[in-house]
């Protein structure tokens, strides 16, 4: 791949739409992709990796069968990310925010929609913060407006949620000293 090519496919990955879910500094760090073969066309505006594909940016990682990226005008319009039709699903994984615990998420097909800020998870998707959960045939995040829609499966396979009670702090109460007299005892 010339140094050209590989210039505009890390440039064009800079756009990443996920960046919104993303730590700050996540922005910052150097995007690296793994896979086993590449394709790259300028004309079409589409770079395809294949094969055992991983994504690492600070936080995120995205690993999948196939990822596809799709341009226009030199700015990212969507990222495809595909499991294995019949087998391991493509994955995603980053942590939202400084203190967050990190986001989890699979389905056979990850789709992020730049300009519509959306995510879709595709075909047994499944979402989870911590031991929070939502699953269904199909789930969409809308980054914008903080929205999430799922449907369950055409077999009847409903729409599950598992969200946990909320942690409640636990202040320690100290009994107060007594005040001191500047005299000692």
């Amino acid at each position: 791949m010339s140094s050209t090519l590989k210039h505009l496919s890390l440039s064009m990955l800079m756009l990443l739409p996920v960046a919104a879910l993303a730590l700050p500094e996540d922005r910052d760090q150097p995007i690296e992709i793994r896979a086993d073969q590449v394709e790259i066309d300028d004309e079409s505006g589409i770079a395809v990796y294949e094969g055992s594909v991983q994504l690492d940016q600070g936080t995120l990682q995205v690993l999948a069968h196939r990822l596809t990226i799709h341009t226009r005008d030199q700015s990212v319009t969507r990222i495809v990310a595909e499991g294995l039709p019949e087998g391991e699903p493509a994955r995603y994984r980053q942590i939202p925010e400084v203190g967050a615990a990190p986001v989890y998420a699979h389905a056979r097909t990850i789709t992020f929609l730049a300009s519509d800020e959306r995510v879709e998870l595709e075909g047994a998707a499944h979402l989870r913060q911590q031991d929070d959960t939502f699953s269904g045939e199909r789930i969409t995040y809308d980054i914008r407006d903080r929205r999430i829609a799922a449907t369950g499966g055409r077999d009847g396979q409903p729409v599950t949620m598992t969200i946990q009670p909320g942690r409640i702090e636990r202040r320690e109460t100290r009994a107060e000293e007594p005040a001191s007299n500047g005299q000692p005892d």
